[in-house]
């Protein structure tokens, strides 16, 4: 999860409520079920990611806490979960909502279900799916002990930060904005197309689109399939380019990744 789905000790105000959870669901008796026992959780979780302090949110996890991240193997230990919320939470700016589906509690456990957004600057999603955690009350708080994060496909199609990708991309082109324009690729990026075969790194970049709006054409971008992974966007779409009154049309395919300041092409083919 970034991408999430890419630690300290607890405040009170927040240990609290969450020990007075334990008392709710009692020791004994049948288990509780509904999303009213994942809230205290939830809200915990929530508070600490979204704080952006590492260390506050290992926190929330047990010493021999075990988490699996979404197309990553397992990390285990507070050390080790504090270490890989570090490097995930490292660009800052990303925040995560849970929204709980279902709950059992019993006793000093609560197993919560549910379905993660998370989202980057200019509130745009940049990656989403599903997840479960088994919560353990253990010396009078609660702690994460066993929790999965899953991407899922159907969610990523992200239709709001495609378009704003396409739409950056086409008015700095229909701009004739060569700074701009150069601004959304990466520094190794690679431009492919039928004619001028592929160039690679900015200098060959800029060196390209500069002869392209020598005669400032326009062009409009129509997307017709997107996946979205992490940070990862993956658009495919036909364009109309309109030069000097003469119409040119085909395909394309662009390949974002988001990086500390935001999307930036990384590959990209153009074909009649």
């Amino acid at each position: 999860m970034t991408t999430i789905p890419k630690n300290r000790k607890w405040p009170w105000s927040i240990a609290v409520p969450i020990a007075a959870l334990a008392v709710a669901c009692g020791p004994t008796g049948a288990p509780q079920t509904g999303v009213d026992a994942a809230a205290e959780p939830t809200a915990a979780w929530t508070t600490a990611f979204n704080a952006g302090n590492p260390a506050t949110l290992a926190a929330l996890y047990a010493e021999d806490a075990r988490t699996l991240p979404p197309g990553g193997p397992p990390v285990e230990g507070r050390a080790e979960i504090e270490s890989y919320w570090r490097a995930d939470t490292s660009e800052g700016g990303v925040k995560t909502t849970l929204t709980p589906v279902a709950a059992i509690a019993q006793g000093d456990l609560v197993h919560i279900e549910g379905t993660y957004q998370v989202n980057g600057e200019n509130d745009l999603g940049v990656a989403g799916g599903q997840y479960q955690q088994l919560w353990t009350h253990t010396g009078g708080e609660w702690q994460v002990q066993r929790e999965m994060w899953r991407i899922d496909p159907a969610l990523q199609r992200e239709p709001q930060t495609a378009e704003h990708l396409t739409e950056s991309w086409t008015a700095a082109y229909n701009a004739a904005d060569r700074k701009a324009l150069l601004a959304l690729y990466a520094d190794d990026a690679a431009v492919s197309t039928v004619q001028e075969g592929t160039v690679t790194g900015k200098p060959a970049i800029e060196l390209f689109w500069t002869a392209d709006l020598g005669a400032k054409p326009s062009s409009t971008l129509t997307l017709t399939d997107v996946y979205m992974t992490g940070e990862l966007a993956h658009l495919e779409g036909e364009y109309k380019v309109t030069d000097s009154g003469k119409i040119t049309s085909g395909r394309y395919i662009q390949l974002w990744m988001r990086d500390p300041t935001g999307w930036r092409i990384h590959r990209e083919m153009w074909w009649r």
